[in-house]
């Protein structure tokens, strides 16, 4: 059976809108039942279309990305974002680049020009322009396409439907929003005459400047004007609104990059109507408009952490995205939150320091420059975040390599988890003693405690959280096998100077001493996990949860720097542990705001040790294993070095310096990205920049070379605020109960056998550097499973 012809130029429908055209009285059209399948749709849609409002959450607006203070780092209109758990390991969604504005926000100019080409009439008629409709139906009875007619009220509902369509993905709505019949010009009629019944003629005006297309993904009168100009909606020129103003009605055919010829007598006829229809201009401003270039003079906005605009912060700003993938506040799936941050009109106010940010980039870019062959002929990187303490708000995050995805960038965050873009984390060395520390000084263990030691040794005794043998070496089960940097030779330490100067077999007994379970334990308190989030008390595929590996004490376990910065921060800030955080406040496009992953911070540890902690750590500065670089200048400062090393000496993997103020931690990691348990930082490998802008080749690569250098130089031209000091320990603080430490008396050498040559002293404890022990690096099953490189 053929499909019966609802609309022909005989049919009773036809002859109503021809007699209605033909007798003037149009208007008639508007109570003629919707039909066929596309009226019901769009009729649905005019129901909804009275309550739209300019910044309706039903159409696409690009979200911003901001700083602490306000400052545009990118705007975010698509998501192209690396994301783990999910089919090709990338989340992406494509938007709209739309920004909308009210109409004082729109320049008189376009908005003159814009209704000299597209509606003349504009501020006299209503929804309707009869003129231009009959004319419109008169073609459309004679099978010529509809032309004309169509009043700014309906192209405004006509670009509304269009967008809520594409943002729906309903190619069905597509179509009939597209249609090119009288069908949809009726249905357009009704719900125009809505939008004139519900908006003002200013408001519809700016409606449509704000949902138009401009062409190169513009959509909107600020995005064109930005596009093209370089400038905003209301500072556009007259002959620049005449040119957009031109493109409106085909931006293929007058694009003004591919087709400056044709973009430009467009213009012109649109500077020639203005003039004729008493829109802005006489004739004789016409003439002299005409006359002048396109003046074009902008690129298109860039979408995301590679645009421009985000400066040195691309990897903080991908962080920024990456918490808001992963959080399912914001969506049931990561494509749902995607299309959230790429049309939501999101402002995600975050917490990164401009100062901060260049500080970081400036030193980890200058210490160790990735295409310099003379200052890092290693390839190495260098990695660095900041952390404000007792806020958790990353100040900033760093590293030597830019940001992007084209030759010689990378999108990976060497100082954030895994999951949030990172990569499989780094080993941290001595840094990690922080951990003992304060699980010692929790048990009361005094400054002047001490402990003789010899320079290597195997000790045994080590246990797990469930009271079995944790480590094993050469059949030994509860066994580590450890070594300090200094070489052979006993030593006497306190626990000021065993943590100042970085001695590993004084840091094994200790948290043999008092307690492996513990000292993870007190990690974990301090908010570190694995560096694929797995937490440390847990096994995560080959690896036994940290509390098997005696060598934990010396950062056997890969972790994020931003983690580590955060537990520093605990101790800076008097024991107040806070997640590090990155987005302070998001607020939508309707004026309100959205919850936002909370900092919670809470004691972690008691004022007291954590003071104890800062007077200890202030030592590592002067007279420690980073008294080389010293501290800042009228400012209390501390910090830790940290390295880990092969069981060979041959190079070190990894190098670590935690550096910090009452106001500001940074932690800084420096590798070789590709292989670092085989490209070691040994030999010309270990070179790198001096603050000074000397270059230094150490041969072997300590935490207080190429980290520390970097640390200081930072916190050089960071934002430390006002100048605070440390809290000090009581005199009569039962942690000076053996005296502060400082002084220890050393045991007495043996005495030489004339004529005989004793072994050479070993290497100075720069940066607490040194081999560890061999067997299974503290592992706690044979080889099957080897646990971790032995580091210190």
């Amino acid at each position: 059976m053929q499909r019966r012809e609802i609309f022909t130029r005989t049919s009773v429908l036809g002859r109503l809108v021809t007699f209605a055209a033909i007798g003037g009285v149009l208007a008639a059209a508007m109570v003629l039942p919707i039909v066929a399948a596309t009226g019901v749709l769009v009729r649905n849609e005019a129901a909804k279309f009275t309550t739209l409002s300019l910044t309706d959450q039903g159409l696409p607006q690009r979200s911003e990305i901001l700083d602490a203070s306000g400052h545009l780092l990118a705007y975010v209109y698509g998501v192209d974002v690396p994301y783990s758990g999910v089919k090709g390991g990338v989340v992406q969604y494509f938007g709209w680049d739309r920004q909308p504005v009210t109409y004082q926000q729109i320049s008189p100019n376009m908005v003159n020009a814009l209704v000299a080409i597209e509606d003349s009439r504009y501020w006299e008629h209503g929804a309707i322009d009869l003129r231009g409709t009959i004319r419109a139906a008169v073609n459309d009875l004679q099978h010529k396409p509809v032309q004309g007619g169509s009043t700014i009220a309906q192209q405004y509902v006509k670009n509304v439907l269009l967008l809520r369509a594409e943002v729906a993905d309903n190619s069905t709505a597509e179509v009939s929003a597209d249609a090119d019949t009288l069908n949809r010009k009726l249905n357009e009629l009704r719900m125009a005459v809505a939008a004139e019944h519900q908006q003002s003629k200013q408001d519809i005006l700016a409606g449509y400047l704000n949902d138009a297309y401009y062409g190169y993904n513009a959509y909107g009168i600020e995005t064109a004007a930005e596009t093209y100009f370089g400038t905003t909606a209301s500072k556009l020129t007259v002959t620049q609104a005449a040119t957009l103003a031109g493109i409106v009605e085909n931006p293929t055919q007058y694009d003004p990059i591919l087709h400056p010829g044709v973009s430009l007598e467009r213009r012109n006829t649109v500077l020639a109507r203005m003039a004729t229809t008493d829109n802005g201009l006489t004739a004789a401003q016409a003439t002299a408009d005409e006359a002048k270039p396109l003046g074009l003079n902008g690129s298109e906005p860039q979408s995301g952490c590679e645009a421009s605009s985000v400066g040195t912060a691309g990897f903080f700003c991908q962080y920024v995205e990456e918490v808001f993938l992963h959080d399912s506040a914001y969506g049931k799936t990561p494509m749902d939150r995607a299309k959230l941050l790429s049309t939501g009109g999101l402002q995600i106010y975050t917490t990164l320091n401009e100062r901060d940010q260049e500080a970081a980039t400036n030193a980890v870019n200058y210490v160790v420059p990735a295409r310099s062959s003379f200052y890092n002929p290693g390839h190495n990187a260098d990695a660095e975040a900041m952390v404000k303490p007792g806020t958790g708000q990353i100040e900033a995050i760093a590293e030597d390599r830019p940001y992007g995805t084209n030759y010689g960038q990378t999108e990976i965050d060497y100082a954030v988890n895994t999951e949030y873009g990172g990569s499989s984390g780094v080993q941290t060395g001595s840094s990690s003693k922080l951990f003992t520390l304060i699980t010692a000084l929790n048990q009361g263990i005094p400054f002047g405690y001490t402990q003789t030691v010899p320079g290597s040794t195997t000790l045994t005794g080590y246990t797990n959280c469930q009271g079995a043998p944790a480590g094993y070496v050469n059949g030994i089960p509860g066994a580590y096998n450890v070594s300090n940097a200094e070489g052979p030779g006993k030593s006497t330490d306190s626990l000021y100077t065993g943590t100042t100067n970085s001695i590993n077999v004084f840091y094994a007994e200790l948290e043999k001493k008092v307690g492996l379970c513990n000292v993870v334990h007190t990690a974990v308190d301090l908010g570190m996990t694995r560096a694929d989030g797995t937490s440390l008390l847990s096994a995560d595929g080959g690896q036994a949860a940290a509390d098997n590996y005696p060598s934990f004490t010396l950062g056997s376990v890969n972790v994020a720097p931003l983690s580590m910065a955060a537990a520093y921060a605990t101790v800076a800030a008097r024991g107040m542990y806070c997640s590090p955080v990155a987005i302070n406040k998001i607020v939508t496009a309707g004026g309100g705001t959205m919850a936002v992953p909370s900092a919670n911070c809470h004691p972690a540890i008691s004022s007291g040790v954590a003071d104890a902690v800062n007077y200890i750590l202030q030592g590592v500065l002067t007279t420690g294993t980073a008294g080389q670089i010293g501290g800042l200048a009228g400012r209390e400062a501390a910090g830790k070095t940290g390295t880990s090393n092969v069981a060979n000496n041959d190079g070190t993997p990894y190098a670590a310096f935690a550096g910090y103020t009452p106001n500001l931690v940074g932690y800084i990691s420096v590798f070789n990205p590709v292989s670092p348990t085989v490209d070691t930082m040994g030999g010309q490998s270990s070179c790198y920049r001096l603050e000074s802008g000397l270059l230094s080749c150490p041969g072997e690569m300590f935490g207080a070379d190429a980290p520390g250098s970097t640390w200081h130089m930072s916190f050089d031209h960071a934002d430390l605020g006002p100048v605070t000091y440390f809290v000090p320990v009581p005199a009569d603080s039962p942690f000076n109960s053996q005296g502060n430490g400082q002084v220890v008396i050393q045991p007495k050498a043996p005495t030489k056998p004339k004529g005989g040559g004793g072994n050479g002293g070993g290497g100075g404890g720069k940066g607490g550097g040194g081999g560890g022990g061999g067997g299974n690096g503290g592992g706690p099953v044979p080889a099957s499973s080897p646990g971790p490189k032995s580091v210190t």
